[in-house]
């Protein structure tokens, strides 16, 4: 399975007129690159067979522009929340039964959870914002970190 995973773009700040972490948008600027890593996504010819995201509202912005792009409906996982186990979405991914899958959510879950796939949790991984890192796992415990693109690469493609 290759399993794609998209961090949220660039958020709101917190502030007096968005009442929780849970409710911050994404920025005008934000959604713009966003637009433009789905292009790519979609230039690099990933077409999953499943998109799920975090319930939050940036994360869930992020799914829904991205998955335009790539003709997918967004499943929300509640295993995609950034206090979430990571082990929730390992088990969630291996009951998907999906060839391909593309999670959007948040750091530092997003890194952990590359960590966990790939090694015994002690791997070091970093998810920039509107950034974009393939997996390929081959059976459970068992995975291949393909690549980790920073949204600015991402951006050149399209």
């Amino acid at each position: 399975m290759d399993v794609f995973l998209l961090r949220h773009g660039k958020a709101e700040r917190p502030s007096a007129r968005i009442p929780s972490d849970y409710h911050r948008p994404l920025t005008v600027p934000g959604r713009r690159e966003m637009e433009k890593v789905g292009r790519a996504i979609r230039k690099m010819g990933i077409r999953p067979d499943l998109l799920a995201s975090s319930p939050l509202v940036r994360a869930a912005q992020t799914a829904e522009i991205v998955s335009g792009y790539l003709g997918a409906a967004v499943d929300e996982w509640e295993v995609l929340k950034p206090e979430a186990p990571p082990a929730g979405a390992i088990k969630a991914l291996e009951d998907a039964g999906a060839d391909s899958v593309m999670l959007v959510g948040h750091e530092p879950h997003m890194s952990t959870l590359i960590s966990q796939m790939i090694s015994d949790g002690t791997a070091s991984v970093s998810l920039k914002k509107g950034g974009l890192a393939c997996v390929r796992t081959y059976m459970p415990g068992s995975a291949n970190l393909r690549y980790v693109l920073t949204p600015k690469q991402l951006v050149m493609i399209s």
